[in-house]
């Protein structure tokens, strides 16, 4: 008695499997490995059926055990098939996320390229449009004779001079920000050296810089890639950490790029930055997604930030 109530259960249960499996086709599109275990759900229920029919029939033992065989060769067959179509649909779903991240780095790489030749461009003209006008008006006011001029003119005339000279300047910063010229000229090293003595040569914050690529050249998308990062990492620390110490290493590990970055400032909750305060950290992390690259960033409230950013050395 009790074994006909477990198969009547298991007939029972295999059955609305086998009505559920059948419901999903339309679902998944007539998709032919769910048809195919769908179909191994049927064999499975009529299987069922004949076991639970058997204990009321007088069919002779060969006939029940030779339709048992037959249906589970089939079952089998059927859900060997029909995994080995599941197993190329997950190959194929993790072929399209692949090219979707590939996809993802191209269009960030070509957008940060547009940009850089943006920079360029603008730097280009600044430089060759605004730099003569100024360099003329400098001229112009260093041929005035101050002699022949009383006072108030004269002060007037060296004011100017001062605005010009510091408008000048100005102008140079600006361009070598935007398109930095030692960058293209001298490498990576040289121009981080030349950034933080910018920044920080008159403030009271100590930074230290350990290079072990020398004069190594590499790509101008790597090197200027990683120039924006050096850029972004130490302003973001002036604008928010308020550290007293930076520390930048920059190696090379086989085809590797490595750059390490620690400040003992404030420190931060990753996950509860504002909008605005990730703008600059999203703005990373995008650009070393751009380079296929690796981000890591440690931080915690009081304890600073520790930064790890690997790239290809293309």
């Amino acid at each position: 008695m009790l074994l006909k109530v477990a198969l009547l259960f298991a007939m029972l249960i295999q059955i609305g499997a086998a009505i559920i499996a059948v419901s999903l086709i339309r679902r998944t599109r007539f998709n032919g490995s769910w048809i195919l275990i769908s179909g191994g759900f049927v064999l499975m229920a009529i299987r069922r059926l004949f076991d639970f029919s058997t204990l009321f029939g007088n069919a002779p033992v060969f006939q029940k055990e030779e339709v048992n065989s037959w249906l589970g060769i089939f079952i089998s067959i059927l859900i060997f098939v029909g995994l080995i179509y599941i197993r190329e649909i997950f190959n194929l779903r993790d072929r399209i996320d692949e090219l979707r991240k590939e996809n993802e780095s191209a269009v960030l790489s070509a957008v940060i390229q547009a940009e850089e030749k943006a920079r360029q461009k603008f730097a280009r003209d600044l430089h060759d449009g605004l730099g003569p006008v100024l360099s003329s008006i400098k001229m112009g006011l260093s041929a005035i004779d101050l002699q022949s001029l009383d006072q108030q003119n004269k002060l007037i005339v060296q004011r100017s001079t001062s605005a010009t000279d510091q408008a000048i300047v100005s102008l140079k910063e600006i361009s070598n920000q935007l398109s930095p010229h030692l960058l293209q000229n001298f490498g990576l090293t040289t121009a981080i050296e030349s950034f933080e003595d910018q920044l920080l040569g008159n403030s009271d914050i100590r930074f230290q810089f350990e290079a072990t690529i020398g004069g190594d050249r590499f790509s101008y998308q790597v090197e200027i890639t990683l120039y924006r990062i050096v850029s972004e990492l130490i302003n973001n620390s002036l604008k928010h950490g308020r550290p007293t110490l930076i520390q930048l290493s920059l190696s090379q590990q086989t085809d590797m790029l490595c750059l390490t970055y620690n400040e003992n400032g404030q420190g931060f909750e990753p996950d509860q930055l504002s909008e605005h305060q990730g703008m600059g950290l999203e703005n990373i992390r995008s650009r070393v997604k751009s380079m296929k690259g690796i981000f890591q960033l440690e931080s915690a409230p009081g304890k600073g930030i520790h930064v790890t950013i690997q790239v290809p050395a293309k």
